[in-house]
């Protein structure tokens, strides 16, 4: 028989009284309230992001961006990905060794011995280890030890051998002894035929030996054998080309290049992403589990998306869907505009600088007149300042700004002159004559244009005509852009490739390129700089700008100083969070 509510028999008080009733009628009270509206289920929990989007100008068209052929932005910044070496650059491009793959050890000064340490445990995305093969090979391909070849002025091989087409030259003063192996130790030993300043930047590690091999029809075995018997290169006497090298460099100038029909599978990379999708304008890249460097990304995957130009890259961002870019040089409405979209935009030097330098033919009394004219602090604030206040006129040949705490340590002492005018010193370096500059400069060039008229007003002062050059005129000087390197050794070798040169600046430029501590690098730098600087060899103006922006919530992003580079770190990147 079942009760309903008003059929409770009465408790008595050995069955504890009150209590029972309370609790018999809260219960039936829970019954009765079971038959009322269920209580609304609760909301399901937002989809949190695990993957970002970043943005890039230019096309995908080779998986070796260390190629003639594949040396592009677009193709560089899918190789900052996905081809992890023993160092890198960072923010501020300075040598960032990569203790999660190896060592870079400078075991001996003179002569100049290094050795490379792979971890033993460190395998490419196919699974295969990374060996001391693949930096053998790499060896062979940044180091030109078997090339015979003799070049004509345009750069064109005339006879004999080049293997390798790399994107750089090779370096005459990065000469080295073919490596020595210690397996048993995991050790690759260099040995320079002379102290080199940029031992640091050699990092070797390349396209993998084993996916070159398959794709020159080649075996391993057969291409290590020949990098460690064939005869260094002499391009006084050349050689018929050696098989398997020119099978392997065939293989490494242009089996990487990408087509409609490459298969994601088939990139094998180093560092911690595999490629799971190619479209015409998207790489689709998807973490991979097998890594075990030092560079393990909080990101579940990463888009590139291409962009046939920077308008279009600037559209994506507006309509949010671009998360990471570097956007280069913005105006101030640009700025406004990614802004106001809740970007967050770090604006800051690159290493990109304009400079005024003198030709070999200009007089030393025009040249000194010339940059004593300058008001450099109030050309900077004219052309820099609305986008970046803090601006300064560049004060070295050699670097910039983007270098950080490099550039400070530089200009510190390396005879820069003053950034206001001197218009008296102008005109008694003329003794208060008059004379015509006549300039070459990239009338297209926004930047170049704004400066050029700053030029003619200042100069004008200390009774200095300038003008543009005509084209069939010998310019006095050149208003350019050069893009300065992130090592004080090529930036140093560039700078005195052109112009006019100190009386020592030479001489100071070969003790440079022996020494192998950063400090006597640096010390020997501060001493060139003085030398341009005392020889009136030209006036380092201002850097260009750039601009890295990130979507709001986006953590993680920092500044780089390459004017086309991907922002560094991407393993520190994290996704909005809802």
């Amino acid at each position: 028989m079942h009760h309903g509510l008003n059929d409770v028999p009465r408790p008595t008080r050995r069955r504890g009284g009150p209590g029972r009733v309370i609790a018999l009628l809260v219960a039936a009270g829970l019954a009765l309230a079971g038959c009322s509206a269920a209580d609304p289920a609760p909301e399901p929990a937002k989809e949190q992001r695990t993957s970002l989007t970043v943005g890039v100008v230019g096309s995908l068209t080779s998986f070796n961006a260390a190629s003639a052929t594949g040396d592009t932005a677009a193709n560089r910044a899918v190789s900052a990905l996905l081809d992890e070496k023993l160092g890198s650059l960072d923010g501020n491009l300075q040598v960032v060794p990569n203790n999660g793959l190896g060592r870079i050890t400078r075991v001996e000064g003179d002569p100049l011995t290094v050795s490379y340490e792979l971890f033993s445990d460190r395998v490419w995305s196919d699974g295969t280890p990374v060996t001391l093969d693949d930096l053998l090979f790499g060896w062979a391909v940044t180091s030109h030890f078997f090339d015979d070849a003799t070049y004509d002025a345009n750069g064109q091989v005339v006879s004999g051998t080049r293997y390798f087409d790399t994107a750089l030259p090779a370096d005459p003063n990065a000469r080295t002894t073919r490596p020595r192996l210690d397996r048993a130790n995991d050790t690759l030993m260099l040995t320079y035929d002379q102290p080199f300043a940029d031992w640091n930047r050699q990092w070797l590690l390349d396209r993998p030996v084993h996916v070159v091999a398959q794709r020159a029809g080649v075996s391993v075995k057969d291409l290590l054998t020949a990098i460690l018997t064939a005869p260094e290169g002499d391009p006084q006497a050349p050689v018929a080309p050696n098989p398997v090298l020119a099978a392997a460099a065939q293989a490494w100038n242009t089996g990487f290049a990408v087509s409609a029909d490459t298969d994601p599978a088939g990139v094998v990379s180093s560092g911690p992403w595999t490629v799971s999708e190619i479209t015409a304008d998207t790489l689709q890249l998807a973490r991979r589990d097998s890594y075990q460097g030092a560079h393990y990304p909080g990101l579940e995957g990463l888009t590139v998306r291409f962009f046939p130009d920077r308008a279009a890259q600037l559209s994506a961002l507006e309509a949010g869907t671009v998360d990471v870019a570097n956007v280069g040089d913005l105006d101030v409405a640009e700025q406004k505009t990614l802004t106001d979209a809740g970007y967050s935009v770090q604006v800051g030097p690159t290493s990109e600088t304009l400079q005024l330098r003198f030709a070999t033919s200009t007089a030393s009394d025009l040249r000194q007149a010339m940059t004593l004219s300058l008001d450099r602090a109030s050309l900077v604030q004219d052309v820099l300042g609305s986008v970046r206040p803090d601006a300064q006129p560049l004060q070295s040949f050699l670097s910039s700004p983007a270098t950080g705490q490099l550039y400070n340590d530089l200009v510190s002492g390396n005879g820069a002159p003053g950034t206001g005018p001197d218009v008296n010193g102008a005109r008694s370096a003329l003794g208060d004559g008059a004379a015509v500059l006549r300039v070459a400069y990239d009338s297209t060039d926004a930047t170049s244009s704004l400066v050029f008229p700053r030029l003619v007003s200042m100069a004008a002062k200390a009774g200095i005509a300038v003008r543009a050059a005509t084209a069939t005129e010998t310019p006095d000087a050149t208003l350019s852009w050069v893009g300065e390197d992130e090592s004080l050794y090529r930036s140093a070798r560039d700078r005195i490739a052109e112009g006019i040169d100190g009386g020592d600046t030479e001489e100071l430029f070969d003790d440079l390129t022996t020494h192998t501590d950063p400090v006597d690098v640096l010390a020997e730098a501060k001493l060139i700089d003085r030398s341009l600087f005392a020889a009136y060899a030209g006036v380092p103006l201002l850097e260009r700008t750039g601009a890295v922006v990130s979507a709001a919530g986006v953590g993680g992003v920092t500044y780089t100083s390459e004017p086309d580079g991907l922002p560094p770190a991407f393993w520190t990147w994290s996704p909005p969070q809802s």
